[in-house]
């Protein structure tokens, strides 16, 4: 009898080892983009109002799986460095003039998105943006399941991005928004890897599986704290660092989860302990508005979008021991102001003055203040 109870519970022990999906070589204890026990409740087959079923999920995954993986070298288009290792984009907003024979110099129409930028033979934004969602799919799809193959194609694309030196993004974004005619890159280029924070979640889920293994790691945190250097000491990244819309708090944003991620968690600390006044105080009106957001042709969209930076700085601070949701500027607003301020034209109560020039979607933002409502525990956020 005792016997058939020792092995009763170390399987209950097993099993519960199985059903985390992360191991002890993590570095953080919750996620930054995702709810870890929601995923856990899908796990478990239990219904989630954020994510869906773990059969659609997997089924999902599945498919991502028989994809071909998308690769910077893929490109037709050499960068100026002459490394198709190089990522190179194009400036969203920039179209071909027309008042010009060739098209150059391209001029811009804020809030209006140049379909070029799709381009494969030139340019690699739809690639980060497919190797990410591709990613995601199959994080989710083992943090649901358990599935060995799934965390292995996920640690496949992983290595082509991050590792393998024959196709791996150089960590630089040197050639990022170029505008033709005018310039190779551009500073803002930067808020082209804000999905890379999103992507450490992916990493923490897969941790517990065979593939993802302590070497993986250690070679992942090398290449985002080369990246994060980078970032520090650029001419774009000391730039972009300057920006006082919702750029320069995504740079804040990946700047400190890049130091996290690479271990360096004093340099992380110390970004978020200046956010209040380098940030907040400067952008932050007494209504809880952002101006500098309000006054683009997407106003709801670029407010919903420093929002979400806000609260990735906020998620980073519960890791790290800063208090970023309370913090408050000398107007005697923060964080909660501002989530209070968007909500009701989120839910369509009321209406901006100035309207969008294209549709915004708010479910990356409904998800994160899922997340930061863990501190509020407000009812209200919850609806």
């Amino acid at each position: 009898m005792q016997r058939k109870t020792f092995i009763a519970l170390l399987m209950l022990i097993l099993l519960s080892l199985n059903s985390s999906c992360w191991s002890s070589h993590g570095v953080s204890p919750q996620y930054l983009w995702q709810d870890k026990e929601e995923i856990v409740k899908v796990r478990q087959d239990q219904p989630s109002a954020y994510y869906k079923n773990k059969k659609s999920i997997v089924h999902w995954a599945e498919k991502v799986a028989k994809q071909p993986i998308p690769l910077l070298t893929d490109k037709d288009a050499l960068p100026p460095s002459g490394n198709k290792c190089d990522y190179m984009s194009l400036s969203i907003y920039y179209w071909p003039n027309s008042s010009t024979p060739n098209g150059l110099p391209y001029v811009k129409h804020d809030g209006l998105v140049n379909p070029e930028k799709n381009n494969l033979q030139c340019y690699d934004a739809k690639r980060l943006e497919t190797m990410v969602s591709y990613l995601r799919a199959l994080a989710l799809g083992y943090a649901v399941s358990g599935r060995e193959d799934l965390a292995q194609h996920a640690c496949t694309i992983l290595d082509a991005w991050f590792i393998n030196p024959k196709t791996s993004m150089r960590p630089n974004l040197e050639y990022a928004q170029m505008v033709p005619g005018k310039n190779s890159g551009q500073p803002s280029g930067i808020i082209e890897t804000v999905n890379l924070v999103g992507m450490l979640d992916d990493l923490q889920m897969l941790e517990g599986s065979q593939a993802y293994t302590p070497e993986r790691q250690k070679a992942l945190q090398k290449w985002f704290g080369a990246y994060a250097d980078w970032l520090h000491k650029s001419q774009h990244g000391q730039k972009e660092n300057t920006a006082k819309n919702n750029h320069g708090v995504w740079y804040d944003a990946q700047l400190a989860a890049f130091y996290h991620f690479s271990g360096r968690d004093k340099l992380a600390k110390s970004i978020l302990q200046q956010v209040a006044k380098k940030r907040l105080e400067p952008q932050l009106a007494a209504d809880g508005s952002f101006p500098l957001e309000l006054a683009r042709t997407r106003p709801m969209n670029y407010s919903l979008y420093v929002l979400r930076a806000y609260m990735t700085l906020a998620r980073l601070g519960d890791i790290l021991g800063v208090n970023l949701y309370d913090a408050q500027t000398s107007k005697g607003v923060g964080l909660k102001t501002a989530i209070d301020y968007i909500l009701p034209y989120v839910r369509g109560e009321k209406v901006l003055p100035k309207q969008d020039v294209t549709p915004w979607n708010s479910n990356s933002f409904l998800l994160m203040l899922h997340t930061a409502n863990k501190h509020y525990k407000d009812k209200a956020y919850e609806k």
